[in-house]
């Protein structure tokens, strides 16, 4: 490991300022005095900006290492953040909407989702604000993006839901239609009306569409940003994501550290 006396163009400022006045000082002294005087002068001068120099450094050194932790910690949080908001809408995808593929009843077939449909995940854009000063200013644009992204998924989630189980389910109910009932698509678009039916179609295309381009986006900026915290924090423990195999929760979380 190489030691660097000057790690910055301020300390090398900084020497150069101390070590000029301390010359200046002794070369302005030696007409008085004589040279056992003047080495015992510039003995003391050097001791002296020596001590407070390397307190300088050391003070600098330790408080850089302590805003290191931070941002490190800041990361790390920021990237647990994308791997929920990843493992939820991976898991909503895998639960509700996959098993419908292609399926043109799945605008009423895909049921309500249940549970926390509104997790507020938000990143603290502020504690990361490190990586404009580091030039990796446009990965902070993305998260931006993703996060509205996530937004949009979550609030679609909650009106097809909000209609599905107080519009839907009771009309269906009062036609005589139950869950397993050999109905044909017209039959359920005449019970629902053409307005509702409309709205339903509407909504699960929207939902299936974001719900890929949230998995696809959420899973790249999770590697995108591990890789630029790894650059940053060289051997330091960067959180990494290991995708859901078996799990039909959507709000699943699953991460590991290490770079």
């Amino acid at each position: 490991m190489s030691f660097k006396l000057f790690p910055s163009n301020h300390e090398r400022t900084l020497f150069i300022a101390i070590a000029s006045f301390s010359l200046g000082l002794a070369v302005g002294l030696m007409p008085g005095l004589d040279a056992k005087t003047i080495a015992g002068a510039v003995a003391t001068l050097v001791a002296a900006f020596a001590g407070a120099f390397f307190a300088y450094k050391f003070n600098a050194d330790r408080e850089k290492q302590r805003k290191d932790d931070i941002d490190l910690a800041s990361a790390n949080r920021a990237i647990f953040t994308l791997v929920r908001v990843y493992n939820y809408i991976a898991g909503f995808n895998k639960q509700f909407l996959k098993p419908y593929t292609g399926d043109p009843s799945a605008y009423v077939a895909i049921q309500p989702s249940l549970g926390n449909s509104d997790p507020n995940w938000k990143i603290d854009f502020d504690s990361i604000s490190f990586l404009i000063s580091g030039k990796k200013s446009e990965i902070l644009t993305d998260l931006t993006e993703l996060e509205e992204l996530f937004t949009i998924f979550t609030e679609t989630v909650k009106t097809r839901n909000h209609i599905h189980l107080n519009i839907v389910q009771p009309a269906m109910e009062a036609a005589g239609i139950v869950s397993g009932s050999s109905v044909s698509l017209g039959e359920i678009d005449r019970v629902l009306g053409d307005r509702t039916s409309t709205i339903m179609k509407s909504l699960t295309a929207e939902l299936i569409d974001i719900t890929q381009r949230g998995e696809k986006r959420s899973e790249m900026l999770i590697q995108k940003l591990h890789e630029i915290m790894v650059g940053i924090f060289p051997g330091k423990n960067v959180i990494r994501m290991e995708k859901l195999n078996k799990s039909s929760n959507a709000d699943g979380e699953k991460a590991a550290a290490g770079s």
